[in-house]
C-alpha cells in the first residue's frame, strides 16, 4: 500500500513541476508530458485522475482561457510544493502569471514535447530559471528552452506569431544569446520571419 502512496506522490510532484514549467497545461498536455510511453487513453485517464486530486487538494486551479480551453495552473500551495520538489524558488502561482493565449501555449508545448531532453522550459519555467540563476538573463525572452547536454547549452525557441519589429528584435536577441535557435509557428510565417531576421 505504501508503494502506491509513494508512486501517487511522485506522479503528483511531476505534474506540479511540469505545470509550473509552462505556466498552464491541459489534461492532454499533462498526459503527453508525464506519461509519454503510455497509450493516449491510459495517459489521459492518469492525468485526469492526478489533476483532479491536485485540484481537490487546492494545489492546482482550473481556469478557462479566452478561447475556451481549460487549463490547470499552480496555486500558492502548489507552487510551494513544486519549489520543494525542484529545490529552487522557480515556480509561482497562476495568479502571478499572465496566461498565455491558447494558440501560443499549444505551439510552445508541442515543441517542448518533441524535445528528447530532461530539462525543458516553457515561458514560466524560463522566467523561474532566470530568477533562480539557472538560466542566463540574456535568454529571458525565449518562449521555450531545452537543455542540450552534448552542447552544454540551451536550445532556444521563439514563436513567430507576427512580423512586428519588436518581435523580430526579441528573436534576434534570443538567437544571439542561445547556443541553438529555432523559430516556431506556421511554416509560411516562420519563413517570412526568418528572412526578416537576417
Amino acid at each position: 500500500m505504501e508503494a502506491n502512496a509513494v508512486r501517487a506522490r511522485r506522479n503528483e510532484d511531476q505534474v506540479l513541476v511540469v505545470v509550473g514549467l509552462v505556466g498552464w497545461l491541459t489534461v492532454a498536455q499533462v498526459a503527453a508530458w508525464v506519461w509519454p510511453d503510455s497509450g493516449k487513453h491510459s495517459a489521459t485517464n492518469r492525468a485526469a485522475e492526478v489533476l483532479a486530486r491536485l485540484s481537490a487538494g487546492r494545489l492546482l486551479m482550473r481556469r478557462r482561457s479566452g478561447t475556451g480551453v481549460w487549463g490547470y495552473l499552480l496555486t500558492n500551495t502548489g507552487a510551494a510544493r513544486a519549489n520543494g520538489v525542484y529545490q529552487e524558488d522557480a515556480f509561482r502561482a497562476g495568479y502571478d502569471l499572465s496566461l498565455l493565449d491558447a494558440y501560443r501555449q499549444a505551439a510552445i508545448v508541442t515543441y517542448l514535447l518533441t524535445q528528447a531532453v530532461d530539462v525543458k522550459l516553457g515561458p514560466a519555467g524560463v522566467r523561474g530559471g532566470v530568477r533562480c540563476g539557472l538560466v542566463d538573463p540574456a535568454l529571458a525572452e525565449a518562449d521555450a528552452l531545452a537543455w542540450d547536454s552534448e552542447l552544454c547549452a540551451w536550445r532556444a525557441a521563439v514563436l513567430a506569431r507576427t512580423m512586428h519589429p519588436e518581435v523580430l528584435a526579441k528573436a534576434r536577441r534570443v538567437r544571439a544569446a542561445a547556443g541553438h535557435f529555432q523559430l516556431l509557428g506556421p511554416r509560411h510565417l516562420v519563413q517570412q520571419f526568418g528572412k526578416a531576421m537576417h
